[in-house]
């Protein structure tokens, strides 16, 4: 789940810039950016939301949450993100 006070805003391109009320930020490509939606609409459970975007994307769930757990942990290094308790 998002950290306190983590905000999103979407780019053109299709990525987000992901903030914290301190300013400290991460911008995320379209991949990314699906990914950090995904969590924020399964209540950051990872296997939901690697499942739908495995769905989604037509591809393989271990794979897509292979990459979305490496993806988390950046997150949660930056502040931006904290493990559901």
């Amino acid at each position: 789940m998002a950290a306190d006070g983590v905000s999103g805003t979407a780019l053109a391109n299709g990525g987000m810039r992901v903030r914290t009320a301190g300013r400290r930020e991460l911008r995320c490509s379209a991949v990314g950016s699906a990914m950090w939606i995904a969590l924020r609409v399964n209540d950051g459970a990872l296997d939901l939301a690697a499942a739908s975007l495995a769905d989604a994307w037509q591809t393989d769930e271990g794979k897509v949450r292979t990459a979305m757990t490496v993806w988390a942990q950046r997150l949660m290094d930056a502040g931006l993100l904290k493990a559901a308790a």
